[in-house]
């Protein structure tokens, strides 16, 4: 790597550092740093190697109602608690978010590693990069998200392993993909799609070369090495499986096919349930949260992909660049039809699934080097010219509100929408995961810095985020069970159900009661408090 892109990246770990204490605490925390203390609790019992650790939590996990879930980058973060000696809510979670945010920034390094290894392009890498860093979505939640951001890194650790594993100068590849799938698996179990993809490939490859028995042996005995490795790790790194490795795992691809969660969503306008989503929910997500310069080159990269699956004659099994390509496509693809065709439980946008954008990036960065390569091949064409620049224009206009978009409305980078979206408010939810509720609170509390603060909210985040202040703050923010009981309304506009939308909607109380402030974004609100009298 140049040194200048050195310091590019130098400079994005401090500002990552630096903002990452700005994001409230999310909804899942809590649970999820329960996950990882069950699961602690449990390697604990099982090997006694920390006597002086007393229990928490009363739970076993192989009978843990939630032991479907991946719980490595949580037991590790509840691990680095009790060395660090942490003992008060606030640094715990700063902690967590520093922890997905440095974890993430690694990921970027090594994405920009296998740009640099597909287009040997110091500038399409970093295009590359930039794309991932900066769409909005993904730069606010890798700053906090415990669940879906470790997903992607690990994600982009075993396609970077995948590729290694394929080089047969490289004798730790079969160890290190290994690895990395067990931990993309032990994350979330959507990630055996990577040993499917990984051996699958390399079933391609021999059939395509199986007239050169030297090379053949050669990918068998990589494969012999990689598969018991995928397996142990995953058994090692994945505690559920130790008792009943077969019995747990099927237990937790069950779970992933239908999720637990049955509520409705605003989705295009219309109240719709997490268990009969229409086909297009996902892909509606991507198009309308992704910024447009991105959208415009992923799509040719897509169509690029896709055509050079049945125009190359089969030449992107033996060809590195080209299987490398294919590999990243099935890996963007295959989850994304699974759940199409799974009619999959979804929620919160598609959070689920950033562990595909990855490969969405890459993607586009292939459409933008065969963009690049076609205004070079026609560029004494006068329609091409004028093509080049209305795009150039068109990208730097687009790149430029994305910056703006994302140091104007920190911390809330993670509600971005694009123009496709529409009438925002009417049309999907926004801060589903409750990230706002720092900034709200904090805005609270200075306009009445000396009243106790009784508040009343139909969710459970804004009781979660009063671990955000020092003790003397937090005792002032009360959480009331009753309505009667409280003088403050707060909503993030996220309704459950039909009914409670159609409340908001006709202004039924407490939607009637004035407005002491909210939060917007690019004129869209995501957070309302209400004087109730």
């Amino acid at each position: 790597m140049r040194d200048w892109v050195w310091y590019l990246f130098f400079g994005y770990l401090l500002l990552g550092i630096w903002l990452s204490t700005d994001y409230g605490i999310s909804t899942d925390e809590p649970i999820q740093r329960k996950h990882g203390i069950v699961a602690f609790e449990y390697f604990n019992e099982f090997t006694g190697w920390f006597p002086e650790v007393s229990s928490l939590t009363g739970e076993h996990l192989p009978s843990y109602d939630h032991r479907d879930y991946g719980m490595l980058f949580q037991t590790l973060a509840y691990g680095l608690e009790l060395a660090l000696g942490i003992d008060n809510s606030r640094d715990v979670f700063r902690l967590r978010h520093l922890m997905v945010f440095v974890l993430f920034w690694c990921t970027c390094v090594v994405f920009h590693r296998i740009l640099i290894r597909r287009f040997n392009s110091k500038y399409l890498a970093l295009s590359g990069v930039l794309m991932l860093a900066l769409s909005p979505r993904i730069f606010g939640d890798s700053m906090y998200n415990p669940k879906d951001i470790p997903l992607l890194c690990w994600f982009v650790f075993a396609f970077y392993t995948h590729i290694r594993l394929l080089d047969d100068r490289d004798q730790y590849g079969p160890v290190l993909h290994g690895l990395a799938c067990a931990l993309a698996i032990g994350s979330r179990v959507v990630g055996i799609v990577w040993p499917l993809l990984t051996l699958g490939y390399l079933v391609l490859h021999i059939l395509s070369r199986r007239g050169e028995k030297g090379y053949v042996a050669l990918v068998f005995r990589r494969i012999a090495l990689y598969i018991p490795c995928v397996v142990l790790f995953t058994i090692v790194l994945w505690p559920v499986l130790w008792e009943d490795p077969v019995g747990s795992f099927i237990y937790s691809f069950n779970s992933m096919k239908q999720f637990r969660w049955y509520a409705e969503m605003l989705y295009m306008g219309e109240m719709v349930r997490s268990t009969a989503l229409p086909w297009h929910y996902i892909i509606v997500w991507i198009a309308v949260t992704t910024p447009l310069s991105f959208l415009g080159v992923m799509v040719v990269g897509l169509g690029t992909g896709i055509s050079s699956i049945f125009g190359s004659k089969l030449k992107w099994i033996s060809e590195q660049y080209l299987g490398m390509d294919m590999v990243a496509l099935g890996a963007f693809a295959i989850p994304l039809v699974s759940v199409i065709l799974l009619d999959s439980v979804l929620y919160n946008g598609w959070r689920h699934l950033y562990f595909v954008y990855p490969f969405l990036v890459y993607m586009g960065v292939l459409g933008l080097h065969v963009l690049i390569a076609f205004c070079r091949k026609k560029r004494h064409v006068l329609g091409v010219q004028l093509f080049f620049v209305t795009s150039l224009v068109f990208a730097a206009f687009d790149l430029g509100k994305n910056l703006y978009f994302l140091a104007r409305y920190h911390p809330h980078q993670s509600v971005y929408f694009n123009a496709l979206a529409g009438d925002v408010e009417s049309n999907f939810e926004r801060d589903y995961y409750g990230v706002s509720y720092k900034k709200g609170l904090t805005s609270l509390l200075e306009l009445y810095p000396e009243k106790t603060l009784r508040i009343y909210s139909r969710d459970f985040t804004g009781k979660i985020n009063t671990m955000n202040f020092p003790r003397t703050d937090a005792k002032r923010l009360i959480f009331v069970d009753r309505i009667e009981d409280a003088e403050f309304f707060i909503t993030l506009f996220n309704f459950r159900t039909k009914q409670q939308y159609m409340e908001y909607l006709d202004k039924v109380f407490p939607y009637d009661q004035p407005v002491v402030f909210e939060i917007r974004v690019s004129g869209y609100r995501l957070f309302q408090v209400s004087w109730i009298h």
